[in-house]
């Protein structure tokens, strides 16, 4: 396949003095592509190109050289030019590591499958990094996917963040989460700036100095306190931070907030359909509706649901909707190797205070909508701790909220996953 040059009259190489990485990283952004696109036109690897852009390739080979002026639509005069330029020296602002840097590329795999009813927010996300000084901040309920969701938004913008991208899971299984400044700590080791730090202060203020020269990407994920995130933010920086979190975050300035939840049938569908084969799933709609159903339009348990079925090619749809329909053996059928949907909710559920673990247990069997009424019958005769505790759990993820009814009352519903584990997994 061959590619048109880039339009106009193609760039030009920078003034006289650049660096060769400068020079490639500027005629790259004159001809408006991403280090995908230059790889796809010139046949190089992502890899291979942002090494070049950032010096760590110390002896580039003349062909891969020759290759990327092509794809650039680089005249001969200024090809001559590109090949005849120092291999070191200055570097445009933010697109390359300072001296005793380093260039993390620290990002899990992207997910391998689209995010059903997910892509049209995650190109959003992708397309306002870096924002005005605060963080993207995606909030959800235990399955919800939010882990997904931000990693293909990190690796669709990963090309504008040259200095690295930094990802940090901060309450991993079994695990106690980070304090703020553990991953202070663990920001710098990445960039390669925590060499004689001493004490905590400096540690942030070196933090902010890296971060506000420089366009890094930080994804956090599993997030539970504003605090951990606070010490990333720098008022005016090129750096970027992205949130996966398990509870709102009010008290962070300058956020840009996102929830998410079950996916609607159609979306659900299409997630069984990729795993599973589209023709299997739509032999037997009545099945894939009520596999739908009782995953609670999860992203997490549809993939685990997907997986079932494509790890048993012979079996049908209508099995493990059967297996499903007994909600006492639910959590156990959506656990494939090391992915558990019961891991996923106990992760939530373990932290919380003894207070909401009880009222969560006096609301087990409350399949439907519930609101204060219901609270004081089940939970404690005092109006102003009912309203506290659902508040609470709300904030926390373990109840969704509907609209208020026409006297203004709000009615909640526990989110089917943490219902389940509370009723039958805790």
């Amino acid at each position: 396949m061959t590619f048109p040059p880039p339009s106009g009259a193609g760039p030009h190489l920078p003034g006289p003095g650049p660096s060769l990485a400068v020079a490639l990283v500027r005629a790259r952004e004159s001809a408006c592509l991403t280090q995908d696109e230059l790889a796809v036109r010139s046949g190089l690897s992502v890899r291979a190109i942002r090494n070049l852009e950032t010096g760590h390739t110390a002896r580039p080979r003349r062909q891969s050289l020759v290759l990327l002026a092509e794809a650039l639509g680089l005249a001969p005069a200024e090809v001559r030019r590109l090949l005849r330029l120092p291999r070191g020296g200055e570097r445009p602002a933010g697109a390359a590591a300072p001296p005793g840097s380093t260039v993390p590329a620290e990002l899990p795999p992207a997910p391998p499958n689209r995010l059903a009813g997910r892509e049209a927010l995650a190109d959003a996300l992708a397309a306002r990094l870096p924002g005005r000084g605060g963080p993207a901040v995606v909030v959800g309920p235990p399955g919800a996917g939010k882990t997904a969701l931000v990693l293909r938004t990190a690796h669709a913008a990963r090309d504008r963040f040259p200095d690295g991208q930094v990802y940090v899971d901060l309450h991993p299984t079994s695990c106690v989460p980070f304090t703020s400044d553990q991953l202070v700590h663990r920001v710098l080791r990445s960039l390669g700036r925590s060499a004689g730090v001493r004490g905590p202060e400096e540690a942030r203020a070196r933090l902010r100095d890296a971060l506000s020269g420089r366009r890094v990407l930080v994804v956090l994920d599993n997030v539970v306190t504003e605090a951990q995130v606070r010490p990333l933010l720098v008022d005016g920086g090129r750096s970027a931070v992205l949130v996966a979190a398990r509870r709102e975050l009010p008290a962070l300035p300058g956020r840009s907030g996102h929830r998410i939840g079950a996916l609607g049938r159609p979306d659900a569908c299409r997630v069984l359909e990729d795993l599973a084969g589209a023709a299997r799933v739509r032999a037997d709609r009545p099945a894939a509706f009520d596999i739908v159903r009782y995953c609670g339009g999860l992203p997490l348990a549809l993939h685990l649901a997907g997986l079932w079925l494509s790890a048993r090619p012979r079996r049908s749809p209508r099995d493990l909707a059967d297996r499903l329909a007994d909600e006492r053996d639910r959590l156990a059928t959506l656990s494939v190797g090391d992915l558990s949907l019961r891991a996923s909710v106990a992760a939530y559920h373990r932290p919380l205070p003894p207070p909401l673990k009880a009222s969560l247990y006096q609301l087990r069997d409350v399949s439907d909508d519930f609101g204060v009424e219901d609270m004081l019958d089940r939970v404690t005769p005092s109006r102003r701790l009912a309203v506290d505790l659902l508040e609470e759990l709300l904030h926390r993820q373990m109840i969704r909220a509907g609209e208020p009814d026409r006297s203004g009352r709000v009615r909640y519903r526990l989110h089917e996953a943490v219902r389940l584990y509370v009723a039958h997994g805790a």
